[in-house]
């Protein structure tokens, strides 16, 4: 592995989904340490032997992020679980595009603003994705938000983050699967999974990967691995919560899921209709 926080991921994604699948899979080596060598960057092993090799890649985000982050952070990213925003039994994943906070304006009314609309609309939206524009700062700003039901004893999340306008497409999952899958299916792991990292709150890799045209390149790579999973880290640092899914052989609503890294706390969509 790079450095120790890919190192942190794979093993905070593997105890994901060992509650999910009721597995008991642990890290037994990191091959991937002995840089001279292109090795997989996790083998594993459970209780009965059972192997699982992971590969781990972060989905590439894009050009000016730094300056872009800046302006995030001083806009919607004020409003992280802000009060006023949280609504009991659900959790809003709510991101503005890069790019939509331009130069020539009050970057600090545009909370405020905010703030007087978003209340209102939560409260209206169904549960899903929605794309709302709103007026703030004397700029308009799309927000896309996703509307997932949350544990009715939990006053609610409202996590916010950016999303690239108008998706930047396969490619960089392409460029991804291309790097990564090769040294994962030479693997002597019973099973391989290639974990798709996305650190953004509305990220585009289910979208991206359902653009993904099944050529004779793809389903060639495709044919040495067993799955191929998300995890969004983008509340990982804030909130302590991983989400995850699964992405091909199909995706899976059933697989949606989160963890929470410091209590312990295993949440499922599916359970909250059960």
């Amino acid at each position: 592995m790079k450095n120790q926080r890919d190192k942190s991921i794979v093993e905070h994604w593997l105890q994901l989904y060992n509650q999910l699948k009721g597995a008991s899979y642990r890290v037994l080596e990191w091959p991937d340490d002995d840089s001279s060598k292109k090795n997989i960057d996790a083998f594993c092993v459970d209780g009965e032997e059972h192997t699982l090799a992971i590969e781990h890649t972060l989905i590439e985000p894009f050009v000016g992020e730094k300056a872009d982050a800046a302006r995030f952070l001083r806009t919607l990213g004020t409003l992280e679980n802000h009060p006023s925003l949280l609504q009991p039994g659900h959790m809003f994943m709510v991101s503005q595009p890069v790019a939509s906070v331009p130069d020539g304006i009050r970057w600090g009314d545009i909370p405020n603003e905010l703030l007087e609309q978003l209340p209102n609309i939560l409260r209206e939206l169904p549960d899903g994705n929605s794309r709302i524009p709103l007026k703030a700062g004397g700029c308009e700003i799309l927000l896309h938000i996703q509307k997932l039901p949350w544990r009715q004893t939990d006053s609610g999340k409202f996590l916010t983050g950016r999303n690239y306008p108008g998706d930047p497409g396969q490619e960089l999952v392409i460029r991804a699967m291309r790097n990564k899958i090769p040294k994962l299916s030479v693997s002597n792991a019973e099973k391989k999974i290639l974990v798709l990292e996305k650190d953004a709150v509305a990220g585009t890799i289910e979208s991206q990967f359902e653009q993904i045209a099944a050529d004779h390149e793809i389903r060639n790579l495709l044919l040495g691995i067993d799955e191929i999973w998300s995890a969004n880290t983008a509340g990982l640092e804030r909130e302590a919560v991983l989400f995850t899914n699964l992405l091909w052989p199909q995706l899976d609503r059933a697989t949606i899921c989160s963890l929470n890294i410091r209590t312990r706390r295993f949440w499922r969509l599916e359970e909250e209709f059960v």
